[in-house]
This record gives structure tokens, C-alpha cells and sequence, in this order.
């Protein structure tokens, strides 16, 4: 991991050239089911991440955000893959009424913005937190 310098054992200063090798990583890492939420500003990266870890999730398809969806939904078997975008909404009733299957068997939740529900709900989600460094270096907290 020469492109990943440790920081600390759950902080880590990521550069571009080693987001594959980051997004790897991290799914090995991951159990099923498992709610991960995404938090940074604009432009910090928490699409390109999680486009990269659902990639290596074993899904082909393009990967978009869902900014405007909300919601978009992959499968690679029996798992489905949920990447969910809380930007747009304005209160945590909208996320309720989602309605999303969050914690069922055989499910992934990647949740950008998931600083914008309360902290107590946050109860079991593994919280990712990215800060810009400069164009090319983010520092990541998980």
C-alpha cells in the first residue's frame, strides 16, 4: 500500500492512485448485512468511493449518483446493493418513509450525507468520514 499512508488505525491519508486498492480492501472488510455511511463536502468523494467499492462488489453495470433518485439499487445474486443519497432531503421522516430494508439479510447500504440524520439512528452503521486535503489526497476516517 505505498499510496496509502496510515495515520492512525482508522484513519488513513488516500490518494487517487490508490482508490482501487483502498475500495478492495475495504470490501473485504465488510460484513453482509451492513449499513456504511458516507460523510464529506461537496466534491470530497464519497460517490467515487463508493462507486469503486460496488464495483468491486462484482457489479459491471455503471455505477451513477443517485442524487436525484435517491435511491439505486444493484444485485449480484442473492445480495442486493442499495447507494442511497441523502442530499435532497429535509428531514429524517423522509428517510423513514423511504421505507428502506436496512440490516435484512443479504443487504448493503452505502449512505451519502449520513450526517444529516440523527446520531442515534446511526446505532450499527460503520460511519466513513472524508476531508479534502488537496486535488489529489483525501484523509479518511472509518
Amino acid at each position: 500500500m505505498n499510496d496509502l499512508k496510515g495515520l492512525k488505525l482508522n484513519e488513513i491519508e488516500l490518494k487517487e492512485s490508490a482508490l482501487d486498492e483502498f475500495a478492495k480492501d475495504f470490501v473485504t472488510k465488510l460484513s453482509i448485512p451492513s449499513v456504511v455511511g458516507f460523510n464529506g463536502s461537496l466534491g470530497a468523494g464519497k460517490t467515487t468511493i463508493i462507486k469503486k467499492i460496488i464495483y468491486y462488489l462484482g457489479i459491471e453495470e455503471n455505477v451513477t449518483s443517485p442524487t436525484f433518485n435517491i435511491v439505486k439499487n444493484y444485485h449480484k445474486e442473492d445480495l442486493s446493493i442499495y447507494h442511497v443519497d441523502l442530499y435532497r432531503l429535509s428531514s429524517f421522516q423522509e428517510f423513514i418513509d423511504l421505507d428502506l430494508p436496512l440490516f435484512e439479510e443479504k443487504t448493503l447500504f452505502f449512505v451519502e450525507w449520513s450526517n444529516q440524520l440523527p446520531n442515534s439512528n446511526l446505532n450499527n452503521w460503520t460511519v466513513v468520514d472524508i476531508d479534502i486535503i488537496d486535488d489529489s489526497r483525501r484523509k479518511v476516517r472509518f
